[in-house]
């Protein structure tokens, strides 16, 4: 399905690498990815091996103190004197709406995270694309950044990315529309330097999906907000492709992972039961794949392929296995709080009439209030797509439940990557809690791909060879949509 490999490019703020299996994926060649964190850097090289122009981990990745000079350096000695493409995922806590408030709950300050260090971060990218001058630029982010206290931070980068001599343009995208198993808005903006000719293209939708309160909204999408409304494509009017299908939902996504109740025969025989990669080993699949998703996860390419499952084991929440059992998909933590408490009063009733053990109240509820972020519990819906996966599942994956009542608990990390459309093949480095935050903050690759072959396909008309890329593309997407 993929074009040659000719086209390079390098990856600032690389994470994981939800970007680079993308692009390449889509015919890029990535030279090489820039990251401080070192266990995302180790999960880049555990994946993708040493690329010659890598600067990785907290001595050599910081975007901060790199200069565009040691970028080229480093392309000089993989023997590439121009780079095709710059690729810029920053940091998203201080422009997201859940990161703003937990940054308000932990500093105790409601501007918390207009100061916060991370919202810069893009003035750095933009300072080595002023100085690299690759081809093209592509830059992603939350929808957030469109409205940060009266800025529109989204078109101070796009006003920043025109000034070192690019054509901008940005859109609104959702990971649904390119056969991600979750609904993510994500602000993308392109740019193509000016000599090209050419503007900015974002790739048509392939699936449809229902939106509910909150995205794409009229307010956020009205051009009224653009001191430039040139910048900004409206999403509601990007062509649909094939046409579009529904989306993937999440028992589609999750169709042949085996069930996971080793947590509840532990709770049931009184053994230890320890979230550890150590404790669960790889084990196959349930059966064969009987959709085009689950192919794709198990033979993301030639190359990328599994044959068995690992990181498929829970978290250890024994308090609160039961109330997951008997929440309904979509219910959320008010709902959990009722069951819980329910729960409690069976209890003390039990024990009323047969005495033994008291029942204490923390042993069958949560203690945090109703009130607040009642999406901290939820359960997924398996005939719609996820919402969104985020980093915080490093901490608490609470907000995604599993759907099915008999393995009563959160996701797993293999789950969790299934729902960012990772294959199965993909490593993740550190612990447990490493890996979900690595998922949380990664760029889904089946929507990198796509952005990958839009950017490819206006490089390749600008090399006259448009049709060819253009062609091999769609034609490998409706092979995919045809299978069973």
């Amino acid at each position: 399905m993929s074009p040659h490999s000719d086209y390079t490019s390098i990856e600032l703020f690389a994470g994981a690498g939800g970007f680079t299996l993308g692009f390449e994926e889509a015919g890029f060649r990535c030279l090489g990815a820039i990251e401080v964190d070192p266990v995302a850097s180790s999960t880049f090289v555990k994946n993708f091996g040493d690329r010659p122009a890598s600067l990785l981990g907290p001595d050599t990745g910081d975007v901060r103190k790199i200069s565009a000079g040691t970028i080229q350096k480093h392309l000089r000695g993989a023997g590439v004197s121009a780079l095709d493409l710059l690729v810029a995922g920053a940091p998203c806590q201080g422009f997201s709406r859940a990161g703003r408030a937990k940054l308000e709950s932990i500093n105790s300050r409601a501007d918390s995270f207009v100061v916060d260090d991370r919202n810069g971060l893009y003035v750095h990218a933009v300072r080595i694309l002023r100085d690299l001058q690759p081809r093209f630029f592509v830059f992603e982010n939350v929808s957030g950044m469109l409205h940060i206290r009266g800025r529109n931070v989204a078109e101070e980068v796009c006003d920043a990315v025109a000034e070192a001599g690019y054509v901008v343009r940005c859109t609104l995208l959702n990971a649904a529309w390119y056969g991600v198993p979750q609904i993510r808005e994500r602000i993308i903006i392109l740019g193509a330097r000016k000599d090209l000719g050419v503007v900015p293209a974002f790739p048509a939708r392939r699936f449809h999906a229902a939106l509910g309160r909150g995205h794409l909204s009229g307010g956020e999408l009205d051009r009224r907000n653009w001191r430039k409304p040139e910048y900004f494509v409206d999403p509601r009017q990007l062509p649909s492709e094939f046409p579009a299908g529904p989306a993937v939902t999440v028992s589609e996504a999750l169709d042949d992972l085996p069930a996971f109740r080793a947590h509840l025969a532990s709770l049931q025989n009184g053994h230890r039961y320890r979230p550890l990669r150590t404790e669960f080993p790889a084990v196959v699949y349930a059966h064969a794949p009987r959709n085009w998703y689950c192919l794709k996860m198990r033979a993301w390419n030639d190359e990328i392929i599994s044959s068995r499952v690992v990181d498929h084991f829970c978290r250890w929440t024994p308090r609160d296995f039961e109330t997951f059992a008997r929440m309904k998909p979509g219910d959320r933590y008010p709902i959990a709080m009722q069951i819980a408490e329910e729960r409690y009063q069976d209890a003390l009733a039990w024990w009323r009439q047969n005495g033994g053990k008291y029942p204490t109240r923390k042993s069958y509820v949560p203690p945090y209030p109703v009130d607040s972020f009642p999406d901290k519990w939820r359960k997924l819906i398996p005939e719609a797509p996820s919402w969104t996966i985020t980093a915080h599942l490093g901490k608490d994956t609470y907000s995604h439940i599993h759907y099915d009542p008999s393995q009563a608990r959160s996701i797993t990390v293999r789950e969790a990557a299934r729902l960012q459309s990772f294959p199965d093949a993909f490593q993740f480095a550190g612990n447990t809690g490493d890996a979900f935050r690595q998922i949380g903050n990664a760029v889904p690759p089946l929507l990198a791909r796509e952005l990958g072959a839009a950017v490819r396909a206006v490089l390749a008309r600008v090399d006259g060879r448009a049709e060819r890329s253009h062609v091999v593309w769609n034609a490998g997407w409706k092979a995919m949509l045809a299978r069973p």
